[in-house]
């Protein structure tokens, strides 16, 4: 059997005498108390990282020492911890695909050229994985940066962070004091027309401070800053710096502080608009300071701080937690394990890592898999709203990269990895029943099928008091909250227009009736015509009589009256129109909750509807059944109560320019679910959460609905 200490491949190695490039430094790390070594390429501002049995022989790298004699010093030095021939032989391949490897021989310089074009196609490349982050390099801004390094200096000390602090923390007290004032009708502010006009303008300038905030963090602990351009982040272009020279940084608290920097910067400038936004009076500068607040607020807390996307609070916890390359270790990880315990191949190496970073693992990569897809579907939903196709685009394009990419990877490499070449047949069943159990899990196997919606518990029509007609209120015959009978007054209007006319109409039959008798032994013909339009005029009296007897509004069900529309000493004198709302007479006990349906789920609902469940807004730990009691015909816009908009907690979009916010933007439908006895108690008005339980359907038919439903819709518009 072979000496694994041996290679095959060692006499192509053997008598070689590389060194170091004399603009190598090397660094010593310690990540969770092991020591490595970072060899900084001063040249390109990459950094590359090795244990400390590699560095052995690398640091010894001097040009006049062959591999062979230095493996074997390191053999007699080291004993069994010595690393073998192909542990040499792929540390030196590391350096010298990190071309930081030197030797007496003419440079090759198609090498270089190629090494070129694999650098430029690799960036390409990882602009097309990522289309919503593209980065385009424009200038070198280490001279600007040494340039003005004395002004900002002083912000990286103890009275910095005195002065942040200051400026921070009653800005946070006076967002506190005016909290219903920043964000009050809040989605109508930020995306009217003029508005994304300032954004568009303000946002690169303020994205500006948070680069250059990394930058001048870098230049303050010695490192260089060779890349400044332009990344086209969900398609709007967003300034970038390269600050990766500072992964050099033995101290992991400046790598951190070097990665929060822009977000420091940008919360100052927040901050600075607050103050101004509080003492300005509204137009256009108060405008440009709320969108200062919405932009370095906002976005640094849901996009560069969160630390499942490759943004600033990614290198951030890599830097805290003392894992480098927490993402793509945390994937490999994930891979070895399939390939060890799912696929069983064997001569599977240990994976290098220790058991804390092992459990780093296990959560990273779901966790960030599931944030990453959670953030591009919620944009490409938000740009479809406005831009169909490009976003659209964008969610093919993410799914394809976040699913799409990781699924080929994998069957590539369950059918041509050389890897699994001896358990290839039991790798390839595996995979095909995971596929298949996942298929029959999404379209074969039926779930619970439902549709949520939110209601109020609702009076019967006959509680509510409406006036009849159109008229002015003379008298209340009912005090507010007193209790009534059915049929009783409670309060009297008038018209005098409408009085006029039927005190016409009468008139008119009396001259009628006289017309007619004056015929009686006439002419036949004009007394017929005399009695048809005699017969007219009485239906007509009848209609104006009947709209003068709705000028008195009367109980429609025993209970107390209470009043809507203003104290009762205000309503006498006052102008009412038809229909208009003036209170209500409760009968003391809760029947029905009035629930609302969007549009898209009306079919569904009305095809499917096997049961309703309900929970009231102020017992949210308990549910009772209930039934549908009535189905109000037809669709309409109007929400019986405005608790059920977005804007007061609810679930249905309104009409921005309705001022009450009883308008939907969509067409909705009414439905009455009738109350158990227990409930008869429940407060008018409480907010009632229903589940309308449409029996069971496989979960990805389900979502196929849904995805269909949207496309409608967006067609549609």
């Amino acid at each position: 059997m072979a000496n694994p200490f041996h290679s095959s491949s060692w006499f192509q190695v053997a008598r070689l005498r590389p060194r170091l490039k004399g603009h190598v430094r090397v660094r010593r790390h310690r990540y969770r108390g092991q020591v490595w070594y970072v060899i900084d390429d001063g040249a390109s501002g990459k950094a590359h990282r090795f244990p400390k049995g590699a560095y052995e022989l690398a640091g010894r790298l001097d040009g006049t020492t062959t591999v062979e004699a230095l493996w074997e010093l390191l053999v007699e030095r080291l004993g069994e911890d010595a690393p073998s021939q192909d542990d040499v032989i792929a540390a030196l391949g590391q350096l010298h695909a990190a071309d930081l490897l030197a030797s007496d021989t003419l440079p090759d310089t198609g090498e270089a050229y190629e090494r070129l074009k694999k650098e430029r196609r690799q960036r390409w490349l990882q602009n097309l994985k990522s289309p919503m982050s593209v980065r385009i390099n424009l200038v070198d801004p280490d001279r600007f940066l040494t340039r003005h390094m004395n002004l900002v200096a002083p912000l990286f000390s103890v009275a910095g962070v005195f002065l942040w602090l200051c400026v921070v923390v009653p800005a946070l007290l006076l967002v506190g004091t005016h909290w219903n004032a920043m964000t009050g009708n809040l989605a109508d502010r930020v995306l009217a027309a003029d508005n994304l006009l300032l954004i568009a303008l303000i946002y690169p300038l303020v994205k500006c401070i948070h680069e250059l905030g990394h930058g001048f963090a870098a230049k303050n602990f010695g490192r260089e800053v060779r890349e400044m351009g332009v990344m086209l982040l969900i398609l709007v272009p967003v300034p970038y710096v390269d600050a990766s020279h500072v992964s050099i940084l033995a101290n992991k608290w400046q790598r951190a502080l070097v990665g929060a920097a822009g977000m420091i910067a940008e919360v100052f400038i927040a901050a600075l608009a607050t103050f101004a936004w509080v003492l300005m009076e509204p137009g256009l500068a108060r405008a440009i300071a709320f969108n200062i607040m919405l932009i370095a607020g906002v976005s640094t807390v849901l996009v560069n701080g969160n630390p499942f996307l490759r943004f600033d609070g990614y290198y951030i916890l890599s830097d805290l937690i003392e894992i480098p390359n927490l993402g793509s270790r945390a994937n490999r990880f994930w891979a070895h394990l399939v390939d060890k315990y799912i696929f069983r191949t064997p001569g599977v190496l240990p994976f290098d890592a220790t058991p804390g970073e092992k459990r780093w693992f296990l959560f990273f990569a779901p966790a960030a898999l599931i944030a990453r897809m959670t953030m591009l579907i919620a944009i490409a939903l938000f740009v479809a709203q406005k831009y169909f196709v490009v976003g659209v685009l964008i969610a093919l394009w993410s799914l394809w990269s976040g699913l799409g990419l990781p699924v080929w990877k994998m069957f590539a490499h369950v059918l041509s990895s050389p890897q699994l070449h001896g358990n290839r047949k039991r790798a390839v069943r595996i995979t095909l029943g995971v596929v298949g159990a996942l298929l029959l899990a999404l379209f074969a196997v039926p779930l619970p099928l439902h549709v949520n919606a939110q209601g109020i518990v609702w009076l019967p029509e006959e509680a509510h008091v409406r006036a009849g007609a159109d008229g002015v209120i003379t008298r209340l015959a009912a005090s507010d909250g007193t209790p009534v009978k059915k049929g009783a007054l409670l309060m009297q209007a008038e018209n005098p227009v409408l009085e006029a006319e039927v005190e016409q109409i009468r008139w008119r039959l009396r001259e009628l009736e006289a017309e007619a008798d004056a015929e009686l032994a006439g002419d036949l013909v004009k007394r017929q015509i005399s009695q048809d339009a005699w017969r007219e005029y009485s239906r007509r009296l009848v209609v104006q009589e009947q709209r003068l007897g709705d000028l008195g509004l009367t109980a429609g069900t025993d209970g107390t009256f209470i009043l809507t529309q203003a104290p009762a000493q205000d309503l006498p004198g006052r102008y009412v129109q038809k229909g208009t709302l003036l209170g209500y007479v409760t009968p003391g006990y809760a029947a029905v909750a009035r629930v609302v349906v969007p549009q898209d789920d009306i079919e569904l609902v009305r095809a499917r509807l096997r049961g309703v469940r309900f929970w009231l807004g102020s017992e949210p730990g308990k549910s009772w059944d209930g039934n549908i009691a009535r189905a109000i015909p037809g669709g309409t816009f109007e929400l019986p109560s405005e608790a059920l908009s977005t804007t007061h907690g609810g679930s249905i979009p309104t009409d921005p320019g309705d001022e009450k916010g009883l308008t939907a933007l969509n067409r909705v439908f009414l439905f009455d679910v009738s109350l158990p006895q227990q409930l008869r108690d429940a407060r008018f008005g409480t907010r009632v959460h229903v589940r309308l339980q449409l029996g069971w359907e496989p979960v990805g038919w389900q979502f196929m609905r849904r995805l269909r439903q949207l496309f409608l819709t967006q067609f549609n518009d």
